[in-house]
């Protein structure tokens, strides 16, 4: 788009246009940036969230560790303690049985009966140095062993505790406890049972000893720490799936939120794209219109000049050459046939220089009631013996029942150049079909004729000042033509809609009627 017009001779400036604001691609570019604005916050949101669940992982880990450290210093307490008691529960029950077989030694079947009530796995009672008076009670489960103290063992391959318990005065006792509930309390605070219960624990998957090299890497819902409980070292897996669940809903939203962004984008830039289109067409139209217009009026200029200049010499010519036609008898024939051809010439000079002043001067329609089916018909009686004499057929179709507003010689001009250019592009014969409808408050009347091929390559040249495909013509019959249907605010469009065929519409508004 250039500057601005110059202001033509005799109008007023074009008005400034208002200015056109952001370009569609600076509104796609802002889209883009909020795009990329919203990708970055949620990359943002995403690596908060992320640091958090790792301090949140090592927080816990932490905590596990000192619960394992703690449960290790508990567990070694405990043991030392069970092993006391039961150390003094079976020394004090020694102390009893000896004190009982004092008063009244036992018998097998006494013996076995106490051993029942206590919970002893067995009894070996000796009541002389060497053992050889003795009563027992599943003495198979005791081992032969020298008794010189108090002693507590512990036989793993009979999962049984043995007391041996010299006698004050001679002999031994020895006691047999099994460790069956032991074991169990002992499997209890042991390390896997901790490791179990730790790993039942919500938010945590498991707790394991870590074997470097014997597990793959941690699941995708896994966030794996090493943490070390005294000499263990040991891997704690937090369960991931509130993290990689929210990580998904932040990515959705984001998606989403993107599509929609986008969309609207390309919505709202289409409809601002279309809008300073047709805003600079409409300056575009404007400028070749005022251009138009400033050609028009140097035209004009142009045309007043040229008619006062050569009109009154062709008059002059005209008249004299008549006058020697009739007041010259001493003409010969010869002379007499060329001063016709020359008023001819003369006429034909007159009637180019009369086309170019009637296309430069400004149009002006009046708004009377006019019936365009009787003036076709006129301008068609007026062509007939022309097609007749050139083979031309003549078919109307459709009728006008409404008047249009409009001024009758400037519209039998219009049609009488159209139909004139269809009888003359025809010399070898041809027809010519006028068609009339009515639609959309308008009337819209189409003409047709056969068209010569390769006669025209372009049919806006044909609407174009002084460009004609006759081999005499001023090309002025269908621009003047155009510039009536504009005059009474219609238009004049050439189409070929088929091969061969040269159609021209005409369209004019049936509002506007001043009368009748």
């Amino acid at each position: 788009m250039t500057g601005s017009v110059p202001e033509t001779d005799g109008r007023h400036p074009p008005p400034d246009p208002a200015p056109l604001g952001p370009s569609w691609k600076l509104n796609l570019l802002v889209i883009g940036g909020l795009i990329f604005i919203v990708l970055a916050y949620s990359l943002w949101q995403i690596g908060q969230l992320r640091r958090n669940f790792q301090n949140y992982a090592r927080e816990h880990s932490r905590v596990v560790s000192s619960v394992i450290e703690q449960n290790t210093r508990t567990v070694r307490l405990a043991e030392n303690a069970l092993q006391q008691t039961i150390k003094t529960f079976l020394a004090n029950t020694a102390r009893f049985i000896d004190y009982l077989d004092s008063v009244e030694p036992f018998s097998a079947e006494e013996l076995q009966a106490f051993a029942g009530e206590t919970g002893l796995a067995a009894i070996r009672i000796g009541r002389d140095v060497k053992g050889r008076s003795t009563v027992s009670s599943g003495a198979a489960l005791l081992p032969p062993r020298p008794c010189d103290k108090a002693a507590l063992d512990y036989l793993p391959e009979k999962n049984l505790y043995v007391m041996s318990w010299p006698r004050p005065e001679k002999g031994c006792i020895m006691l047999g406890f099994s460790a069956a509930h032991i074991e169990e309390l002992h499997r209890q605070l042991r390390m896997p049972a901790l490791l179990k219960a730790l790993a039942a624990l919500p938010g945590i998957s498991y707790v394991k000893i870590d074997e470097s090299g014997a597990d793959g890497p941690p699941a995708a819902m896994v966030l794996e720490q090493r943490i070390s409980a005294g000499d263990t070292a040991l891997l704690v897996g937090f369960d991931a799936s509130l993290y990689t669940m929210r990580v998904r809903q932040i990515w959705r939203n984001v998606l989403i939120f993107s599509l929609v962004l986008a969309c609207l984008g390309v919505f709202f830039s289409w409809l601002l794209y279309r809008y300073q289109s047709a805003y600079l067409q409409k300056i575009t139209d404007f400028e070749r219109k005022l251009a138009r217009e400033r050609e028009d009026a140097a035209l004009g200029r142009a045309t007043a000049t040229i008619t006062h200049e050569i009109r009154n010499p062709l008059n002059a010519i005209s008249m004299g050459l008549q006058r020697i036609e009739l007041e010259a008898d001493e003409l010969r024939p010869e002379h007499r046939e060329l001063a016709a051809s020359m008023r001819q010439a003369v006429k034909r000079t007159n009637t180019i220089v009369s086309d170019l002043l009637r296309y430069s001067r400004p149009m002006t329609a009046r708004r009377d009631p006019v019936n365009l089916a009787q003036l076709i018909d006129t301008i068609l009686l007026l062509y007939k013996p022309q097609c007749e004499g050139k083979n031309i057929s003549v078919s109307r179709h459709g009728q006008l029942a409404q008047a249009v507003p409009g001024d009758a010689e400037l519209l039998g001009q219009l049609f009488e150049n159209i139909i004139k250019n269809a009888v003359e592009a025809q010399a070898a014969g041809g027809y010519i079909s006028v068609t009339s409808i009515m639609e959309n408050n308008q009337a819209r009347i189409s003409i047709d004729n056969a068209m010569p091929r390769g006669s025209v390559d372009n049919l806006s040249q044909l609407l174009e000042p002084y460009f004609t495909t006759k081999t005499r013509g001023t090309g002025l019959g269908l621009p003047i033509a155009r510039r009536i249907a504009q005059a009474h605010e219609g238009s004049l469009e050439l189409a070929v809609p088929e091969q061969d065929i040269f159609r021209a519409v005409i369209t004019l508004p049936l509002v506007g009627c001043s009368g009748g």
